[in-house]
């Protein structure tokens, strides 16, 4: 995995009319699943009731960085580089003017701005916008209209739209902030040029393996704009079966691995080396630059064995999360695919975060939760002497540092929010 070129370090914001109740409740799903424990994830913004100045009814507050006649607003210092501006646009969005306009400025600003705006359609009306917007690509759940679900109350018809949605906005992130290659001459792609499609290795044991990733990758060519690679014929006749691996592990583009761990699974030859190449971290600046900087893309375990089938440890898993495989759960891909591509923009996002840490020779910086098995891939970890750690979050529980201590006393781990306050 080459290291990281120009990658963005985005910010979200949501965007709802305020008498549209759907949108308060599809943005509270969305920032729950961006930021999904202790500090991870990229910061997520409402934007949907009147700033304090405005007249009733008036525009909420400025996005940084935009300016209106007014309103001055002093700016602040982020580390953030780029805006996603998530557009919930319904008919009351469509009817009122000043919406209208606002969103016509923000959209034809864009580049200018360091912004992407992406639009949602959460009815037939919402390509009555100006220009600048219909022009876009619209995300369109499907499931719409729905109602949102009473407080304490649980809808499927709403689950069916909020899952549609998550999945359309994480694959939209994740190809955002996929490492880009240096363009010829030195120069370096830019974050808001159309990015490459993301690429998801499906590792499984074709003795008893095939059927649940024959079924996520038919998910993933069907209903999402990703690509998988899946066994050899995904290879080119006449190449190194061997390489052609290796290169596809180490590509830009592939951004997770999904493991279906069957009864075999763990004494093939071949998946057992796809799961360590995939599972070692990778160092994403030269030795000579000043603290260590390691990237290491997620894995997915799909948990296939039934019964009492016995299989042995596989210690390569480390802290990889891992879902149970049901054959007759027909949304399950679904769940598969959208959870690891949200792992992989994560990755990405810590990554390009911690980038920003200003640390010096001596010290670690790391895009994951640490974790015994992947730590002692780093040689500068395994000789015993004192580093600082630092890793994504606010900080670990007292039963991970404990457990972390026994394997490298001499290490002090350090959270991604202490360093940069």
């Amino acid at each position: 995995m080459n290291q990281a070129q120009n990658v963005p370090i985005p910010e979200v914001y949501i965007l709802w009319h305020p008498h549209c109740a759907l949108g308060e409740a599809l943005a509270r799903r969305i920032m729950v699943w961006l930021r999904p424990g202790n500090g991870l994830g990229p910061e997520v913004f409402y934007r949907s009731l009147p700033a304090p100045e405005a007249q009733p009814d008036g525009l909420p507050p400025a996005l940084p960085g935009e300016t209106r006649s007014s309103v001055a607003r002093p700016l602040t210092k982020k580390v953030s580089n780029l805006q996603l501006v998530l557009a919930l646009i319904d008919e009351n969005m469509v009817a009122d003017f000043a919406w209208r306009h606002w969103l016509d400025q923000l959209a034809l600003l864009a580049e200018t701005a360091n912004r992407i705006v992406w639009p949602v359609a959460l009815d037939a009306t919402a390509y009555n916008m100006p220009v600048p917007i219909k022009s876009l690509n619209y995300f369109r759940p499907t499931g719409l209209p729905v109602l949102p679900p009473a407080a304490g109350q649980k809808s499927a018809e709403f689950e069916t739209v909020v899952r549609s949605l998550l999945k359309q906005v994480t694959e939209a992130m994740c190809r955002v902030m996929l490492p880009k290659r240096a363009e010829p001459g030195g120069g370096q792609s830019r974050a808001l040029e159309p990015p490459p499609k993301v690429s998801i290795f499906l590792s499984h044991a074709k003795q008893d393996g095939t059927v649940p990733a024959r079924r996520v990758r038919d998910y993933i060519y069907s209903q999402t704009q990703l690509a998988a690679f899946y066994d050899e014929n995904d290879i080119a006749f006449g190449s190194g079966f061997a390489r052609a691996i290796e290169q596809d592990l180490d590509a830009l583009t592939t951004a997770a691995m999904i493991a279906v761990r069957s009864a075999r699974y763990a004494s093939r030859p071949w998946c057992r080396r796809e799961l360590s190449l995939f599972r070692r971290p990778r160092r994403e600046n030269p030795e000579s630059d000043g603290a260590e900087r390691w990237r290491l893309h997620p894995s997915l375990v799909v948990e296939a064995m039934v019964g009492s089938e016995l299989s042995s440890g596989i210690p390569e898993l480390g802290n990889s999360s891992t879902i149970r495989w049901d054959d007759g759960d027909m949304d399950l891909a679904e769940l598969i695919v959208t959870t690891v591509i949200r792992d992989a923009m994560l990755a990405a996002f810590h990554s390009a975060l911690g980038s920003t840490i200003e640390a010096v020779q001596g010290q670690v910086v790391i895009n994951w939760l640490p974790d015994p098995t992947t730590l002692l891939h780093i040689p500068a970890l395994r000789g015993g002497t004192e580093h600082d750690v630092f890793h994504p979050g606010r900080g670990l529980s007292g039963l991970e540092l404990d457990i972390l201590d026994e394997f490298f006393p001499k290490l002090t781990f350090k959270s991604f929010e202490e360093a940069l306050s």
